[in-house]
């Protein structure tokens, strides 16, 4: 794609992100390749942070497992733009309507200290550590927001920031240097019931190991974590669609939680 189609398509999307009403792009995004797929999620960010409309608050990661993102016919898993207006705390309520078909995903959230800029060698699980502020029990909001999301492909997705609706932030995590990344068990429930689960090894081994991935791959597309930011390292489960309103939750085990209300 040049760059006008690229500037046309990141229009569509964004037009459709500012009315909250369901979208049909699946056309205009087919054929869409990885690599231009980034280049319009990021004419989209730069479309609804113009003139101080919102602004980028931080990334998350997404398709963390081969099993998600190989039938999308995606290289890896990848990455999408958190925006101010989603960032929420624990007890938020979500208007009647919005998200669309809202659905959870329980994520650790970290708070970056300091910027992640290209270095002489990639960030690991290990070296990302030091960057790290703080980390919360975090909520993924997600939203299909879509006439047929069947159709959307990966790079489809992709444009537009992996259906992220809004991040949500839990109870913060003391000493989480300990933590057992791996063995961590999360879970998603809607008025009590559980609605699915998964353990810490679905988030590519580990959280660190995710937000190391995400510093490392940001590098390559001229990018980089800045102090302050917000990132959702990934979900333990897909997401899990809410198959109604009411108080939905996720919750580390031992750890904390998050809440909302889906009006």
């Amino acid at each position: 794609m040049d760059d006008q189609q690229i500037s046309a398509l990141a229009d569509q999307i964004a037009a459709g992100r500012r009315t909250r009403k369901v979208m049909d792009i699946a056309g205009a995004c087919s054929g869409l390749s990885e690599a231009d797929a980034y280049k319009v999620q990021f004419a989209v960010h730069d479309k609804l942070t113009a003139g101080g409309a919102d602004r980028m608050a931080g990334w998350k990661v997404a398709l963390t497992l081969p099993a998600q993102y190989e039938p999308l016919r995606l290289s890896g898993p990848v990455f999408a733009g958190i925006y101010q207006s989603g960032i929420r705390q624990s007890g938020a309520v979500f208007e009647t309507g919005y998200p669309i078909k809202p659905g959870i995903e329980p994520e650790l959230v970290a708070r970056m200290a300091t910027a992640a800029p290209a270095g002489s060698k990639p960030y690991t699980a290990d070296s990302i550590r030091a960057h790290v502020a703080n980390l919360y029990c975090g909520m993924e909001l997600v939203d299909n927001r879509y006439a047929d999301v069947t159709k959307m492909t990966g790079p489809a997705r992709i444009a537009d920031d992996v259906l992220q609706a809004a991040c949500v932030i839990g109870t913060e995590i003391p000493d989480w240097q300990k933590l057992d990344f791996p063995n961590l068990k999360g879970r998603s429930l809607l008025d009590g019931k559980q609605l699915a689960s998964g353990a810490g090894t679905a988030v590519m081994g580990g959280a660190l190991i995710s937000l190391a991935w995400l510093a490392n791959t940001l590098n390559k597309h001229g990018k980089q974590l800045e102090a302050g930011d917000l990132i959702l390292t990934g979900s333990v489960h897909p997401p899990a669609f809410l198959p109604g309103t009411g108080l939905a939750r996720t919750e580390f085990e031992g750890l904390g939680g998050t809440e909302i209300t889906i009006g």
